[in-house]
């Protein structure tokens, strides 16, 4: 059924994506420039989800908008966040995304922080010329906002007692906001009323909310072999996640002060971490708490009439809440 799901909605904006990755290339070919040209192509076809792109297009298909600025509003937010990844693997030494090689695995740092300015320069001159001021602002405002949470996230000092607010403040910032501006935009470029767009801006952040929490949570679950995803990177890395958070609210002082020696200390034992969580039921919690988000992005659209742009929207949200990569 989720199979089912995923693929309604990738039926459905399936020829908007295609030509999203015309425009794009059409316009880095325009550029004269072979390194960025080779990066980002392969960042177009390395298998990434496009969740955002396709957030845009299904909104506008919602609300009934085909003008040409729904393709450079899409563009942009893949481009904004594909730029925010390229800088993110420098910092973060990674080899491998989506199971294949990163950017500056292949190219070097470099390579990879340059191409990553270069999208985001090229980001905002396709919002530019959709001469739409108020665009320009939700996608500029949303751009500010993640770069803030990426430097909340990497400047954090482990405090127990504001532990939980920080996480949702950081997930918030750095994921929602996005989430969030992709939607907005859509209705923006869509003349929806200033109710709609609000309500699927809050829509567009609670997503957000629950797609990260779950993000987080396959830190501790995921299959490499099955998902490309390296099961305990984040927290090899010091990031301080949901399942953590729970795993230390519910634990014995000895417990607790594992889990300050991982963020403070750099002391990580990934095995007796995963025990903890498990004890803790830290992952069926975390899950509960993606789908409490779910649910209150699901109320955001309540109010829109049924169709099937609008089924195809819920079911991405809720397929989303049971990934397993």
């Amino acid at each position: 059924m989720l199979l089912a799901n995923k693929d309604i909605l990738d039926n459905i904006v399936s020829s908007d994506l295609s030509a999203m990755e015309g425009f794009i290339f059409s316009s880095i070919g325009g550029e004269g420039i072979e390194l960025a040209a080779n990066v980002i192509s392969h960042l177009v076809k390395s298998g990434g989800k496009k969740i955002r792109p396709k957030l845009v297009f299904i909104i506008c298909k919602m609300l009934n908008y085909s003008g040409e600025d729904r393709i450079r509003v899409a563009a942009s937010v893949e481009f904004i966040h594909n730029a925010t990844l390229l800088h993110d693997d420098v910092l973060d030494e990674s080899e491998v995304r989506h199971g294949v090689e990163t950017a500056n695995k292949i190219w070097g740092n470099k390579s990879s922080i340059l191409v990553g300015d270069l999208l985001l320069t090229l980001a905002f001159r396709w919002l530019i010329e959709c001469k739409n001021l108020n665009v320009l602002s939700i996608l500029s405002r949303a751009s500010h906002s993640l770069v803030k949470g990426e430097i909340k996230q990497m400047t954090a000092c482990f405090n127990p007692h504001t532990i939980r607010k920080n996480y949702f403040d950081i997930i918030g910032e750095k994921t929602a906001s996005l989430f969030s501006a992709c939607c907005e935009a859509a209705s923006a470029i869509s003349g929806a009323t200033s109710d709609e767009t609000e309500k699927l801006r809050n829509f567009g952040f609670n997503f957000g909310m629950a797609f990260q929490i779950i993000d987080d949570m396959l830190d501790y679950t995921a299959n490499q072999n099955t998902s490309g995803k390296q099961a305990g990177k984040d927290f090899l890395e010091g990031k301080v996640t949901l399942p953590a958070i729970i795993a230390y609210e519910k634990g014995s002082p000895a417990e607790q002060k594992f889990w300050e020696n991982c963020f403070s200390l750099a002391e990580r034992d990934f095995n007796q971490a995963l025990y903890y969580i498990n004890h803790h039921n830290a992952i069926q919690l975390s899950i509960e708490k993606a789908r409490h988000y779910a649910n209150v992005a699901q109320d955001n659209i309540s109010t829109f009439s049924d169709s099937p742009c609008k089924t195809a929207l819920v079911n991405f949200l809720n397929t989303s809440i049971e990934r397993q990569a």
